[in-house]
């Protein structure tokens, strides 16, 4: 009965805001200045105009645990964020700016609601306490935090952190060969301790995502693929954090840092690739 109130007030919304009309680039301008004012009006004519493209996001993400009305919610958020940190002397449309921020919030949202994994309750605290200074973090800067950042934030120290970041990590990991080809049959699930789960939906989105992965990887330099296998401790190595790896390649414990960060980067890029979607406002 639940399911079924809240699928007519799903549709409901969605015709509510079915007829609402995109903003001409010089409107959206004038009501971006307004909000930046406290004008909450402004604000929420932005917030209206951009309710359908949340959806549009948002039903890019179903099936990952949460409903399509939880998602769009999550996406709500994030394009109110959006506009209050929305720059308005940028001659990017406001929408192109806000997307980044819908699909983190509701990236984030997926991560914190949804676990199919088992993991320890202590480890588990520790994680949603980092994942919490994280969000927080970048809600306030707009950008990914480095580990002094959530260790400052948190009171923990930066090795527990990337201790506990590897540990989950592992956990979840989804099940890929190392090197992109069919030739090696070691794959993350047997480094990582991957659970996959029997049911027709999440088998097919992990298949998408093993594709996926596979292109990612061939995408990195070899610096780049050393330093992912020593941090996650693929082909037979003990995972070590970023000052033990900058030991190990004489690289300074920063600079692994961001080869790291560019590294996952690439990854992301290409497991979202195929999510990836042309902004047509």
């Amino acid at each position: 009965m639940e399911n079924v109130f809240e699928d007519a007030a799903l549709q409901k919304y969605l015709k509510d805001i079915a007829n609402i009309q995109p903003l001409t680039k010089k409107a959206e301008h004038e009501l971006a200045i307004k909000s930046k004012n406290g004008d909450f009006s402004a604000q929420r004519k932005l917030i209206e105009s951009n309710l359908k493209f949340v959806v549009k996001v948002a039903t890019k993400y179903q099936n990952r645990g949460l409903t399509l009305s939880e998602l769009i919610s999550e996406g709500n958020i994030g394009l109110i964020k959006a506009i209050e940190k929305y720059d308005i002397n940028s001659d990017n449309k406001l929408i192109s700016y806000a997307v980044w921020w819908i699909k983190q919030r509701i990236l984030f949202a997926i991560a914190e609601k949804t676990n199919i994994i088992k993991i320890p309750l202590s480890k588990n605290n520790l994680a949603k306490k980092i994942t919490k200074a994280e969000k927080d973090i970048f809600e306030e800067s707009g950008r990914i935090p480095t580990v002094n950042e959530i260790a400052e934030k948190t009171k923990l120290t930066v090795s527990l952190i990337e201790k506990t970041k590897r540990e989950v990590t592992a956990t979840l990991s989804i099940e890929q060969k190392i090197d992109g080809t069919n030739t090696s049959e070691r794959t993350f699930a047997d480094i990582l301790a991957t659970k996959v789960e029997n049911d027709p939906q999440k088998l097919y989105y992990r298949e998408k995502q093993k594709k996926q992965v596979s292109e990612s990887l061939k995408k990195l330099s070899e610096r780049e693929h050393k330093i992912i296998g020593l941090y996650f401790g693929l082909n037979d190595e003990s995972p070590q954090n970023f000052a033990e790896i900058g030991r190990i390649l004489s690289l300074s414990r920063e600079r692994v840092r961001q080869i790291y960060n560019d590294a996952f980067k690439k990854i992301l890029a290409e497991i979202n690739r195929e999510n990836e979607f042309s902004i047509n406002y």
